[in-house]
């Protein structure tokens, strides 16, 4: 009885959202761990794809669940911010490939980002879709912000970029090693052209390096994007 009190508790607890989330993601953490950092395991996707399956099988609904979650929401700009440590460290290096990160991001970030609207568009996407495409290449916390402004939805448009940053994750090791791409900056720089916040996180297991050159890409990408959307979408 004591027990179904709690959980009756828990379930009832304006914090449930924070629970679920840090649960999933230590979840994912486990897994990812204990099977060798299987990029299947992912953190970030076992604890999307659990917290999926607690929202579609349980009376828990989506607003009631963003509701309680949203402290760690308000943590994403620090976090953003945080990435400056890498920055710092290997700030050398990045003034040595400054002419070579610009023109790969802008050229990167064009193509990525043309091609996935062009898909939606010849797709018979509808125009909001096209719209929320446009965002795919930044971080959840400015395509949130951008999107609605370029006739958008946020909720589709943070969708749309978590999935891109999984997907990048998952499929950039094995893509790297196919074409043979082993200098860190360049690592760096497609994980956070193409996969943003999770691509970075991705890019700090690989090293600092990599890490700062996706932190950058991602920051650089961003403001980019929230400049130049408005005008081109």
């Amino acid at each position: 009885m004591h027990w179904q009190a709690a959980c009756s508790a828990l379930w009832q607890s304006p914090y449930l959202g924070i629970f679920l989330t840090l649960l999933s993601f230590q979840l994912g953490l486990f897994l990812y761990r204990r099977s060798g950092a299987q990029p299947w395991l992912h953190p970030v996707l076992v604890s999307v794809v659990s917290l999926c399956g607690v929202i579609l099988y349980t009376n828990l609904s989506y607003e009631r669940y963003m509701d309680s979650a949203y402290f760690l929401s308000q943590l994403l700009g620090p976090a953003i911010v945080a990435l400056a440590v890498p920055l710092y460290e290997n700030f050398k290096l990045l003034r040595r490939y400054w002419l070579a990160f610009t023109v790969s991001n802008l050229v990167a970030g064009a193509f990525t980002v043309g091609l996935a609207v062009a898909i939606v568009a010849l797709g018979q996407g509808s125009e909001v879709s096209v719209n929320s495409m446009w965002t795919k290449s930044i971080t959840t916390a400015i395509a949130m912000e951008v999107a609605p402004g370029i006739g958008g939805v946020a909720a589709l448009a943070a969708a749309l970029v978590m999935f891109t940053g999984i997907l990048g994750s998952l499929i950039a090791p094995a893509l790297f090693k196919l074409f043979n791409i082993t200098h860190g900056a360049a690592q760096g720089t497609a994980l956070g052209v193409c996969a943003h916040a999770v691509g970075t996180a991705r890019a700090l297991e690989m090293g600092s390096l990599q890490g700062a050159f996706a932190a950058l890409s991602m920051s650089f990408m961003g403001v980019l994007c929230a400049l130049l959307l408005p005008f081109l979408a």
